[in-house]
């Protein structure tokens, strides 16, 4: 390309010279007259004559390279200077991204999933651009699947040590004692079901961090969503003591109805399964025309947790110090906050004053209205 512009460069200013040195010079190879090379007498008062100079092809062809022969040195050395200087450049533009690429890949072959290439390239919006985004994208989701695994399996080990050290003790006393069989394989057929609900959970985590769980969205109806998750409560506690407050419009989301079903469910049997047992569980859907968000308010009448820990309990494994003493994995939370965030929304916690705890979520309206 550099080579073709200073050939036309060249071309161009050897004709400017032809022009120049013969103002009247016309170009016309030998060649006998016809009709159509007649004449038209003109007045010599309305044309001015110019000179007309009748060249052969040889003595043009001669010309040409006469002007080619004596043409300025430092014209044709400024047309190969600034060609070089475009195709060196059009040469780093090319090759210092791909060093780029080269380098971060190499880098994240040796295991530094934290490298990022589209910083360095810049935000050209081209093709090299639009490969480094998808070459961070890559490493981002590579890293969080290796933690997510990690920490799956770091959390695995510690949490089925309990289980599994009550089966063996009562494998241990059926051994001692075969009368005792029958409690001791109930106590067993229990904590095998523990373990199993665990790794399901642990598993739908492992899915939600890695980006693996795919939203199918679907119309969800919100006021049909929390009637349905309260009866099921219900069903199970009947001493549930459970107020559902609704809006004058229904509210249909685009979402994962299994997805938003598991997050909201996670919290109201929270709600319910530490407030007292006379208390009562408050189950409030908002829609906000301002913000642009469904919000779903969940209080209870219990004791809260402490303020550092807030947010700490939307961790896997983490639960409040008010709360260990009550059946459960502390991974309720942290599921319905990876489904949430996975619809672009977010949740948060707070105590109440004199007493209670409140959780609420926040969803992107994404929604319409039915009067």
């Amino acid at each position: 390309m550099a080579l073709i512009s200073t050939v036309i460069t060249v071309g161009n200013i050897v004709q400017w010279e032809i022009r120049q040195n013969s103002p009247g010079f016309t170009y016309s190879t030998a060649h006998s007259p016809s009709k159509s090379d007649a004449q038209v007498p003109l007045s010599s008062e309305t044309t001015p004559k110019l000179p007309t100079v009748n060249v052969s092809a040889g003595s043009n062809e001669l010309n040409y390279m006469r002007l080619l022969l004596t043409f300025p040195l430092t014209a044709l050395v400024f047309c190969i200077i600034s060609s070089l200087i475009f195709a060196g450049v059009l040469a780093w533009s090319i090759s210092h991204p791909i060093k780029l690429l080269l380098e971060h890949l190499k880098r994240a072959a040796d295991g530094d999933l934290q490298t990022r290439v589209s910083p360095r390239i810049g935000a050209s919006h081209d093709e090299f651009s639009d490969l480094g985004e998808a070459f961070d994208l890559m490493a981002t989701r590579l890293n969080n699947m290796i933690k997510s695994q990690s920490n799956m399996l770091h959390h695995v080990s510690h949490e089925l040590r309990s289980p599994l050290a009550r089966i063996q003790m009562a494998v241990g006393l059926v051994m001692q004692n075969p009368k005792k069989m029958q409690d001791c394989m109930q106590r067993v057929e229990l904590e095998a079901i523990r373990m199993e609900k665990m790794i399901a959970e642990l598993l739908e985590i492992f899915r939600l961090e890695s980006g693996m769980q795919r939203l199918r969205r679907t119309e969800v109806d919100m006021v049909t969503l929390l009637k349905s998750i309260i009866s099921d409560v219900q069903f199970e506690r009947q001493d549930a003591r459970i107020q559902l407050v609704l809006p004058q419009t229904q509210v249909i989301l685009s979402g994962h109805l299994e997805l938003l079903h598991r997050a909201i469910e996670n919290v109201i049997r929270n709600a319910v399964k530490y407030g007292p047992p006379e208390g009562e569980v408050t189950v409030e859907l908002q829609l906000s025309v301002r913000t642009g968000e469904v919000v779903v308010e969940v209080q209870d009448q219990g004791r809260g947790v402490a303020q550092q820990e807030l947010l700490q309990i939307f961790k896997p494994f983490v639960r409040g110090r008010e709360t260990t003493q009550i059946e459960g994995h502390g991974i309720g939370l942290a599921i319905t906050k990876h489904i949430v965030e996975a619809h672009g929304g977010f949740v948060r916690a707070a105590n109440l004053n004199p007493a209670g705890f409140m959780l609420r979520i926040h969803l992107p309206v994404e929604s319409k209205l039915v009067a």
